[in-house]
């Protein structure tokens, strides 16, 4: 006696699915990113209450970047101009969002304000770029063989 009916499933099906899974993975995402947003913004919750949401929405989102990055080869691989722009972009998003929401900083606060606004896109885009050019030595490597 059979439990399971065995079908057959070709590589358009695979491709469809997971392109279908992947969209609905981003918009999870983003939907738990508008929660965490809500929760900091609008209800005024401290960072404390929801650093387990946080963790996950990092974990998630940033486990699916470097997966797609390192296996896929799916997204590009940055030129020193293309990282430059991307960490002006992603450094003026962080501060404009930052004062739009909590105003502007005093100066003398720079270690909590302004440093981590410097420093946390530019550790993103130079994670991106390392994770991105060793998926594509990795590809480059795997098409050789």
């Amino acid at each position: 006696m059979m439990f399971i009916k065995k079908t057959r499933i070709d590589e358009r099906v695979r491709s469809n699915a997971g392109r279908a899974a992947a969209i609905w993975l981003g918009v999870t995402q983003v939907m738990l990113t508008g929660v965490v947003f809500y929760r900091v913004l609008v209800l005024g919750q401290p960072d404390s209450e929801i650093r387990d949401f946080q963790a996950v929405l990092a974990i998630s989102v940033f486990g699916y970047f470097a997966l797609q990055l390192f296996l896929g080869g799916l997204f590009p691989v940055l030129t020193w101009k293309g990282m430059l722009t991307g960490y002006l972009v992603l450094a003026a998003l962080v501060v404009g969002g930052c004062i739009l929401a909590f105003g502007l900083p005093p100066a003398e606060e720079w270690k909590d304000t302004w440093l981590p606004a410097a420093v946390g896109p530019a550790v993103v885009v130079g994670l991106y770029s390392l994770v991105a050019w060793l998926g594509e030595r990795r590809l480059e490597r795997q098409i050789e063989e």
